[in-house]
């Protein structure tokens, strides 16, 4: 909020330093000084007079008026700035990053669903908003997928997004020992054209706000659509390496730049639509798809996550994502990355909750609406858990002689 400032009248003599001449009877707030108005009466204008005593302090002041606003500020208190509650996030700001479309938006709407779901995998997960709009977003984010079976609307505008998390891991199977995990997580939500540095179709002022939140983000989820990709309108490098050029630029000149001049920040590379057919196709002809059991879900493996990312740059969709590929490991260290297959919304199972090849498909033939099966978000959780553990690492790594810990590796 702006508090109004003084401003001279187009009559008024004065000389521009912004405060009124003690001969105005003006302090510098510009108001009448009831100090000074017995001065300025007395003088009127002539040097030699003589100066009259101020009144004694017996004497009773008159009240100037009061105005609107003091009536009704002794009427009603003024209101405080509204609270925020909860935690403030412990050094843990997330930012989400991806080509304009890669589906940014339903991916955070997942997450409610997928914490809830993850206690099936041994995690106990409570995701709470630390903000009316926050908390307003996860609602909103269930009943669009679950209730309307409806992707949530694209993002237009910046919104701000602040959840905490609170969850205990188990060991495997519920044995060995378990461990709180609690952060918050901070997203600055921008459309995607905010991060392209070419586009027109977003202010200026946007794209400005995208690159400082990147910048000051410890972890990144970075969305990597294969099926976007191949338009060149919405090619991945076009949102990539633009932003990444400015983040280094930002982070070198704050003196923040690893040793071996990559960024510090964590990054989770998540390859989405796995559910799509034109995605899993392809990806369980090449090998890649792994099944537990009949009706598990499918899935790719954590230790191969990061060769099937190399498969779709190179071979399943070739171009510029190869560019991607190679200025991720240009730009961020490799020990600090992780690799996901992705989808938010997950594939149609049956009424045993169980997965049937013969009808996986979980997105109407419009691509409007999701078929009756609630989602089943895939790895949508996951790369939060890997960048908290990785940023709380770096966190318990850090020297405390007040060395840069980020020039170490």
């Amino acid at each position: 909020m702006t508090t109004p400032q003084y401003r001279s009248g187009p009559d008024s003599e004065d000389d521009g330093d912004g405060a009124g001449s003690p001969d105005q009877g003006q302090s510098g707030n510009g108001h009448p000084d009831a100090d000074r108005t017995w001065q300025s009466l007395a003088l009127n204008g002539r040097p030699d007079a003589p100066v009259p005593p101020p009144p004694p302090e017996h004497q009773p002041r008159q009240l100037a008026a009061l105005d609107s606003h003091t009536v009704a500020d002794r009427i009603q208190p003024p209101q405080a700035i509204p609270q925020l509650h909860g935690a403030p996030p412990v050094g843990v700001r997330i930012g989400v990053w991806g080509a304009s479309g890669s589906g940014k938006t339903t991916f955070l709407g997942a997450v409610p669903i997928a914490a809830m779901q993850h206690r099936r995998q041994g995690v106990n997960w409570v995701v709470a908003g630390m903000d009316p709009s926050s908390t307003e977003f996860l609602h909103d984010s269930v009943d669009q997928l679950v209730s309307k079976q409806r992707f949530p609307q694209a993002t237009r505008a910046q919104r701000d997004l602040r959840w905490s998390f609170n969850g205990e891991t188990q060991g495997a199977r519920g044995r060995g020992t378990s461990r709180q995990m609690s952060f918050a997580l901070e997203v600055l939500d921008l459309p995607g054209e905010a991060f392209n540095p070419r586009s027109n179709q977003v202010s200026e002022d946007l794209h400005e706000q995208a690159v400082t939140h990147l910048t000051s983000c410890g972890g990144l989820v970075y969305l990597f659509d294969p099926l976007l990709d191949a338009n060149q309108q919405t090619a991945s490098i076009n949102y990539f390496f633009g932003m990444a050029s400015q983040m280094a630029a930002r982070v070198r000149d704050e003196g923040r730049l690893l040793g071996n001049g990559r960024l510090p920040h964590h990054v989770a590379v998540c390859i989405t639509k796995f559910d799509h057919p034109d995605v899993f196709e392809p990806a369980l002809r090449a090998r890649w798809v792994t099944q537990e059991q009949v009706g598990a879900v499918p899935r790719v493996p954590d230790d191969q996550a990061q060769g099937f990312f190399d498969w779709i740059c190179n071979s399943f969709r070739g171009g510029s994502a190869r560019l991607v590929r190679d200025a991720l490991g240009n730009f961020f260290h490799p020990d600090r990355m992780s690799y996901h297959a992705s989808s938010a919304i997950g594939f149609r199972l049956n009424a045993n909750n169980q997965f049937d090849y013969r009808s996986y498909v979980n997105v109407e033939p419009d691509g409007q609406r999701i078929c009756g099966s609630p989602p089943t978000p895939i790895n949508v959780i996951e790369p939060l858990m890997a960048l908290e553990e990785g940023l709380r690492g770096t966190a318990e790594r850090q020297p405390r002689d007040g060395k840069q810990w980020w020039r170490r590796k």
